[in-house]
């Protein structure tokens, strides 16, 4: 069963076209990742998706559930109100920067959406907040302010809180870009686990390595379309597409 699909996604900012009729599909269990260059519309498709961006035209199902549909100059269409709610909360997103509430703790920070959002008791979502520190390996920092932490800490923090709303699936938009060089590993760490573990996920990322390691497939992206997707071992060792060849040459 899928978890998110799309059907002519458009994005317009202004007369700047930015994501081209998008026929996207993500499998439950599947991990994707989204490569491209800057500007080709990757984390513009992620705010989509969890209507942080409003889209122009086309169609988002959730679970196979039309969830939004907006004709070209023509009202929307959103599921009920519940439904709608219900259908955002099955998407967690990890951000480039990581948001967290400065004068919040670490676990202030990962319990806070539980109580607000699904109104769990505070020792519920304590509960639920010390066992995902745990994942990420922070139980320890329970009590910390987000400025004692490093960047892949806080980063890690970012997971956990996202995690905490028990998501179908995790959008990760470019969530090591903001990092050190050798901060990068430990937040890839906790993302393989989390792909290991069967999340569903979607991910826009420069780190290669990961990509070839962790995605199910790969999607390239270029000037708001996807120009090529396939296994990692078919797409990073025989590109159909030139642009995508010729974006790998250069990354790689």
């Amino acid at each position: 069963m899928s978890i998110i699909r799309t059907e002519q996604l458009n994005k317009h900012f202004g007369p700047l076209h930015v994501l081209r009729d998008i026929g996207l599909t993500v499998e439950q269990g599947e991990v994707v990742c989204i490569i491209g260059p800057s500007g080709a519309g990757k984390s513009t498709l992620l705010r989509a998706l969890n209507q942080l961006e409003p889209i122009s035209a086309g169609k988002i199902f959730i679970e196979d559930e039309l969830f939004l549909h907006r004709e070209k100059n023509a009202t929307v269409f959103r599921a009920q109100p519940a439904t709608y709610k219900r259908m955002l909360l099955e998407m967690g997103m990890v951000f480039q920067s990581f948001n967290l509430f400065p004068h919040k703790t670490v676990l202030e920070n990962v319990m806070l959406a539980p109580m607000r959002v699904k109104k769990l008791p505070k020792e519920e979502a304590q509960a639920i907040a010390r066992r995902l520190l745990g994942q990420v390996g922070l139980e320890e920092k329970a009590g910390a302010y987000p400025a004692k932490l490093s960047g892949g800490q806080q980063q890690r923090v970012a997971i956990a809180r996202a995690l905490a709303m028990e998501p179908r699936i995790m959008l990760f938009d470019e969530p090591t870009s903001a990092l050190d060089p050798e901060l990068v590993g430990e937040v890839l760490g906790v993302m393989k686990t989390l792909a290991s573990s069967g999340m569903t996920m979607l991910v826009v990322t420069h780190e290669m390595g990961f990509a070839r390691e962790a995605a199910h497939r790969v999607l390239f992206m270029c000037d708001g379309c996807i120009a090529e997707e396939g296994p990692p071992a078919r797409l990073f060792t025989d590109p159909e597409n030139p642009r995508t060849r010729q974006f790998l040459n250069s990354v790689l």
